[in-house]
């Protein structure tokens, strides 16, 4: 909702690139991801190299802006789809921040 895009029913693999997490943290702090590499019509598929860099950058980004690390997911949650709900906690308390209350998200406790 807050990227103003429709995600499909199967989220893992929506986020599996790194793309809207990336999108996500630079909504939450503009510029917090300096680069996104994103699928084109000549490339629609990224690399699995590009997807870590992604995947990467965006927890490289929730760090700088204040998720601590054990609300942090790891690129293995994200890449290989292993603990859906760790990344699920980890964007909530990314998203307590862009709503000013950091604190809030220390109580979520999973999906």
């Amino acid at each position: 909702m807050r990227l103003k895009m429709t995600l499909p029913d199967d989220l893992s693999s929506a986020l599996q690139d790194g793309v809207v997490l990336c999108h996500l943290a630079n909504h939450v702090r503009a510029r917090s991801v300096a680069s996104i590499h994103v699928p084109s019509p000549a490339v629609p598929k990224l690399t699995v190299a590009k997807c870590r860099r992604n995947v990467e950058n965006f927890i490289e980004a929730c760090r700088r802006i204040g998720v601590s690390e054990d609300r942090l997911c790891t690129s293995s949650d994200v890449l290989e789809r292993r603990n859906v709900a760790r990344v699920a906690m980890t964007v909530a308390t990314l998203m307590a921040f862009h709503r000013g209350r950091p604190a809030a998200a220390q109580h979520y406790t999973g999906v």
